[in-house]
């Protein structure tokens, strides 16, 4: 970033939950970069930044930003792959430079937190690094294998236990459809088995989208991967909720590309009320699942329940009737649709 006055750094992404956070980079670009599924990091290689550097940053950000900013999000996939000591050194040189911020959280790989201690792990919390974001994106060992994510299920479970027992809050990411049609069912099955064993504060939904460019897109085009349809993918997410039982949890549906954005919810509290969600846009009748659908994909950000108010331009109105007459493959132009909000 640049201003009239100073320079710092920052990467390209952070969570939607931290849009309103203070950027800081600490190391760039992915350590593993090898997901299928992600188009990120494709392009550049990862690459250490020095304590001296991200403290040259804070103080840059300091000097111009003043107290305007509640939380920080660490930047970039991997953080806390620099070392205990590294990050300690800079959250605490947050915590000074920011007395106000009341959060400060980051991306952590659930195989970097099972290979760090619990000692180290406690150090970093108590310079004041609240939350982890980890994605889990599925507990099935399958297809954590398919997608190249670098992790076992036990992994998942002792890193991520180490991390509450240290004291953050834990957010993790679960990626609806990503073992496709063949592992759907054991996707939502064993993901829900990894969450109850974990026991994290938040559960943030973001459904899959085939991205050109990516080696999830290459496997799709070989025929190795089967992407899953909309309306199945939503009773995948039913599959997980109902084996989320007497589990306490936040829900968030909090991403563009997911389907129903009204998936949100406490549970156990709302976990009847979320079934519910699924089962009203399960049970409707294919011309309003369609409409919904293609609506959504076109930017339109109501619920399903609201789904009277959609109205369509007559070529799409027509569209929809060829493929209740079976003459266009829905799938498909859902499919391209999704792709082109990441």
């Amino acid at each position: 970033m640049k201003t009239s006055e100073v320079f710092f750094e920052q990467g390209p992404i952070r969570p939607p939950s931290e849009a309103m956070s203070l950027l800081v980079r600490v190391a760039r670009n992915c350590p593993w970069n090898r997901c299928a599924f992600c188009p990120v990091y494709k392009h550049d290689r990862y690459s250490r930044r020095t304590v001296d550097e991200v403290l040259g940053d804070i103080d840059a950000m300091a000097r111009r930003l003043g107290d305007r900013f509640k939380t920080v999000f660490l930047q970039d996939a991997d953080p806390l792959s620099m070392g205990a000591g590294h990050l300690v050194r800079v959250v605490t040189a947050v915590r000074e430079k920011f007395p106000a911020v009341t959060r400060v959280t980051t991306y952590a790989r659930s195989r970097t937190l099972s290979r760090m201690s619990l000692q180290d792990l406690r150090r970093i919390r108590s310079a004041g690094l609240n939350r982890l974001h980890v994605g889990l994106e599925s507990g099935s060992r399958e297809v954590l294998e398919q997608v190249k994510k670098g992790v076992s299920p036990q992994q998942q479970v002792r890193g991520c236990q180490d991390a509450k027992e240290a004291g953050f809050d834990l957010c993790v990411y679960v990626m609806p459809g990503l073992g496709g049609k063949a592992f759907s069912s054991s996707h939502a099955r064993e993901t829900a088995n990894v969450i109850r064993k974990i026991s994290p504060d938040f559960v943030r939904l973001r459904s899959t989208a085939v991205i050109p460019g990516t080696p999830l897109h290459e496997m799709t085009e070989r025929g190795d991967f089967l992407p899953l349809g909309e309306i199945p993918m939503v009773a995948e997410i039913r599959q997980l909720l109902e084996d989320l039982e007497a589990v306490d949890l936040r829900m968030e549906s909090d991403h563009v590309l997911n389907l129903l954005m009204e998936i949100r919810g406490t549970l156990p509290r709302d976990r009847t009320r979320l079934l519910e969600i699924c089962d009203d846009f399960l049970g409707a009748k294919q011309e309003d699942q369609l409409r919904f659908i293609l609506a959504r994909r076109l930017g339109w950000m109501g619920r399903f329940e609201s789904r009277n108010q959609i109205s369509l331009p007559q070529e799409l109105e027509s569209w929809l009737q060829r493929v209740q007459q079976g003459q266009e493959d829905p799938d498909a132009v859902f499919h391209l649709l999704r792709t082109q909000v990441v």
